[in-house]
């Protein structure tokens, strides 16, 4: 058996929550690739179906550029969708 104190175990809690918070990619932390996706990579990216996808861009839930035929994403936008949901 081990015992350590409250502020002890705050800190180890502390320092293993920021360990975790430094490797979710978050928007701000999301470096920017000026590559645009194609519909099937960034429904790929998502992990659902790209027909799901073009349902949300109809709903105006995901930003795209382009037209139907030819959606192009932006990974940062992508990012921001998921935080979102």
């Amino acid at each position: 058996m081990v015992l350590i104190s409250v502020s002890e175990l705050k800190e180890i809690i502390r320092e293993i929550l920021l360990g975790v918070i430094k490797e979710v990619p978050y928007p701000s932390r999301v470096p920017q690739d000026d590559k645009p996706l194609t519909r099937a990579e960034a429904a790929e990216f998502l992990n659902i179906t790209p027909t799901t996808l073009t349902k949300y861009v109809k709903e105006g839930r995901v930003k795209a550029g382009g037209t139907e035929r030819k959606y192009s994403f932006r990974k940062n936008d992508l990012i921001k969708f998921m935080f979102s949901r």
